[in-house]
């Protein structure tokens, strides 16, 4: 029996391709407030089935993408969970630690898959780390780097003027207000080599504002993650400075080698894999960088040769295996590699890294979401 999908958001309509080239899944359903948009959207990718509420929606799939803007996520996952639906949502998971603790408890009681839809991860240069990583190619890990650098200021208002939702949620405060784009494929290069490891505490800085000084947030804003092993991750997030867009610079460090991304978009990584030669100094001729594609041959075999089908869900494919993840994990096939544990950590980040800049740079304990003395108690069991 096919499983029938619903997606509600525009954003997600970037997905359809993926959904389609997926077997035994059917992309039924879209939901979105502007009847314009939706009858555009629905009509050009042949979906059968439009609607403005939610809710309703709700009542005739199994499974929901939700993409809309990121505070409704949180309320959105738990309405679909509570309705007995599977739920691929996008990030962030929530807008405050609070919210992270209610998803936790709507996916335990509904025993229904939740997976968060961070496509970074899924960007085939950070798949190959991550299989490398998995091999003990670099040895053992313990420093990695994440940076998403995307001048978006001209997503902040509407062409009247008006603010968007970016303008309250992404820069109208100060920290990390996206972190797991870059933080999602380091932990999981990380996670590879010491999958019971995590997220221990975190610190932020910034550099105060400079290019728009409209909004409360810092044009950079560098954040600690110390993970409970004692190693270190370092995150830029900047989504004001003037400057091309980065979508994704990684860097990984272990005692047997070196990742470094390349800083030009369509270029290729670079990595140097190697043993100390021994006492006394190792000249430079030792140590030269090889082109990340040399090492191809470590990817999973189903992203060595893709579909034309596959390549076309967009991110070079990534689009297609985050969906392929979803309903595997939702028929049982596959681990869930992005379950509401590892969300609502990566998404804490973040929001511990607000607090952390408002009180100038102190460490803040992130909580672990499996463990429930870790809960406030001025929240709901």
């Amino acid at each position: 029996m096919s499983l029938k999908l619903g997606i509600v958001g525009r954003r997600g309509i970037s997905f359809a391709q993926g959904i389609r080239a997926m077997p035994d899944v059917e992309l039924i359903a879209m939901c979105d407030l502007d009847p314009h948009v939706l009858a555009k959207e629905t009509s050009e990718l042949g979906i059968p089935r439009g609607f403005t509420q939610f809710a309703e929606m709700l009542e005739h799939v199994d499974a929901v993408l939700i993409a809309t803007p990121m505070q409704f996520h949180a309320a959105q996952a738990i309405q679909a969970l509570d309705a007995g639906k599977h739920v691929l949502s996008e990030v962030t998971a929530c807008v405050t630690i609070e919210e992270c603790w209610r998803l936790v408890d709507a996916v335990k009681r509904s025993g229904r898959t939740y997976m968060m839809s961070e496509n970074y991860c899924y960007f085939r240069e950070n798949v190959l780390v991550r299989e490398m990583a998995r091999k003990g190619l670099f040895g053992e890990l313990y420093y990695g780097e994440g940076e998403y650098l995307h001048d978006v200021k001209s997503l902040h208002h509407f062409p009247d003027g008006s603010p968007t939702w970016r303008y309250y949620w992404q820069v109208g405060q100060n920290g990390n207000t996206y972190p797991t784009h870059s933080l999602g494929p380091v932990m999981q290069w990380f996670g590879a080599m010491d999958p019971n490891d995590g997220v221990d505490s975190v610190v932020c800085l910034g550099t105060g504002r400079h290019t728009d000084p409209e909004h409360p947030h810092d044009d950079t804003t560098i954040t600690l993650v110390q993970l409970r092993s004692g190693k270190l991750i370092r995150l830029r997030l900047d989504m004001m400075s003037n400057r091309p867009h980065q979508a994704g610079y990684y860097a990984l460090q272990g005692t047997h080698g070196v990742y470094e991304a390349s800083r030009v978009s369509g270029q290729v990584g670079n990595v140097w894999i190697g043993k100390n030669s021994g006492p006394g100094p190792t000249l430079d001729v030792d140590r030269q960088w090889t082109p990340l594609s040399a090492f191809d041959e470590h990817l999973p075999a189903d992203w060595r040769n893709p579909s034309d089908a596959i390549l076309s869900a967009g991110h070079g494919g990534g689009d297609y295996f985050v969906v392929r993840d979803f309903i595997e994990a939702i028929q049982g096939h596959r681990a869930n590699p992005i379950d509401v544990y590892t969300a609502a950590e990566w998404t804490a980040v973040g929001l511990c890294s607000q607090l952390s800049i408002a009180n100038g740079g102190c460490s803040i304990k992130v909580p672990r979401f499996r463990n429930p003395a870790d809960r406030p108690i001025t929240l709901d069991a």
